[in-house]
C-alpha cells in the first residue's frame, strides 16, 4: 500500500513537473516570439523596402534601352535634303540625282517618245482637217475667191493654159482648134451663132478681133470661183465678180474690176444690179462651156 502511495505521489509530481515544464516552455516560446517578432517583421518588410531601392538601382539601366528605341525617331527622314545633311560629304552625288528624279518625271526611251506623238498627232490632224472642211463648206462660194493656177484641178488648168496661150498669140484663129475640140461647142451668146470665131471677131472693136482676145486674157487672169459644187452645173467661173454681190465690193475690188471693164460698163452693171460683162466657165473635167456677156 505504501509503495502504491509512493508511486502515485511520484506520478503526480511527475505530471506536475511536466505541466510546469510545459508552461515554462510555452512561456519561453511566447517570450522568444515576442522578442523575435520585431526582427521577423523587419526581415519580412526589408525585401519590400529593398525592392524600390533595387528598382531604383536598376532603373538607370533602362535609359539605354529607351535610347535605343527612340534613336530611330531622332534620325531625320530620308529626304534628299535630310540624306545630304546626315551623310555630309560622303555621298555628294546622291542628292542631285534624287533632286533631278523628283524635279523631272522619268523620260521614256527615244523610240517610245517618237512613237507616242505619232499616235496622238494623227487624231489631232484628222480633227483639224475635218474642221477645215466644215469651215470651207460654211463659207459662201462667192467669198472663196481663188487666184492661182495651183488651185485648179489638172484638167481645168490644162484648158485654162491653152486658152491663155491662144489669147496671148494675137491671132483669134488660135481659138478655133480649142472650140472644135469640145464635145459640145462653147456658148458665145444666149442665141445660136454661126461661125464662133467670126462672131467673136465681130464683137471686137478692131477687125482682127484682138480687143476680144485682150478681154479674154483679162478674164482668165482675174480671180475665179468654184461654184455649184456637187451638182451637174459644177463649174470654175471667171471672173469672180460674176457671182459676187455688188454691194459687198470693197474699193480695192472695184479698182481691180476697172482693169477689166470701162466706166460705161460699170454704169451698166450698177443699173442692172449684177455683173453682165464677159465671163468664162470650165467644168472640173476641163471642158470649156462658155465665154459670153450678159445675164
Amino acid at each position: 500500500m505504501a509503495d502504491d502511495a509512493r508511486h502515485e505521489m511520484r506520478a503526480r509530481k511527475a505530471a506536475g513537473a511536466r505541466q510546469l515544464a510545459g508552461r515554462f516552455l510555452a512561456g519561453l516560446t511566447a517570450g522568444l516570439f515576442l522578442i523575435a517578432a520585431p526582427a521577423l517583421a523587419q526581415e519580412t518588410t526589408a525585401p519590400l523596402e529593398e525592392e524600390p531601392a533595387a528598382q531604383a538601382q536598376t532603373a538607370p539601366a533602362a535609359p539605354p534601352a529607351e535610347e535605343a528605341i527612340e534613336a530611330p525617331a531622332e534620325t531625320p527622314p530620308e529626304t534628299p535634303a535630310g540624306a545630304a545633311e546626315a551623310d555630309g560629304a560622303a555621298q555628294p552625288a546622291e542628292t542631285p540625282a534624287a533632286a533631278e528624279s523628283e524635279a523631272e518625271p522619268p523620260q521614256a526611251p527615244a523610240g517610245e517618245a517618237e512613237a507616242e506623238p505619232a499616235e496622238t498627232d494623227a487624231p489631232a490632224q484628222s480633227a483639224e482637217t475635218e474642221e477645215a472642211a466644215e469651215t470651207a463648206e460654211e463659207v459662201p462660194e462667192y467669198l472663196d475667191i481663188k487666184r492661182s493656177a495651183e488651185e485648179m484641178p489638172e484638167p481645168v488648168r490644162r484648158t485654162w493654159r491653152a486658152l491663155r496661150a491662144a489669147a496671148s498669140s494675137g491671132d483669134i484663129e488660135q481659138l478655133r482648134p480649142l472650140i472644135e475640140a469640145q464635145q459640145t461647142p462653147p456658148a458665145f451668146a444666149f442665141d445660136k451663132v454661126g461661125d464662133p470665131v467670126e462672131y467673136l471677131k465681130a464683137l471686137s472693136g478692131d477687125a482682127e478681133g484682138r480687143e476680144i482676145l485682150a478681154i479674154l486674157l483679162e478674164v482668165l487672169d482675174a480671180g475665179f470661183l468654184h461654184v455649184d459644187r456637187g451638182t451637174p452645173n459644177e463649174m470654175y467661173l471667171w471672173p469672180y465678180y460674176a457671182r459676187y454681190p455688188l454691194d459687198r465690193l470693197s474699193p480695192e475690188q472695184i479698182v481691180e474690176l476697172f482693169t477689166l471693164i470701162t466706166a460705161g460698163d460699170w454704169q451698166d452693171i450698177q443699173s442692172y444690179g449684177a455683173y453682165i460683162f464677159f465671163r468664162l466657165g470650165i467644168d472640173p473635167d476641163g471642158r470649156w462651156h462658155f465665154f459670153l456677156a450678159g445675164d
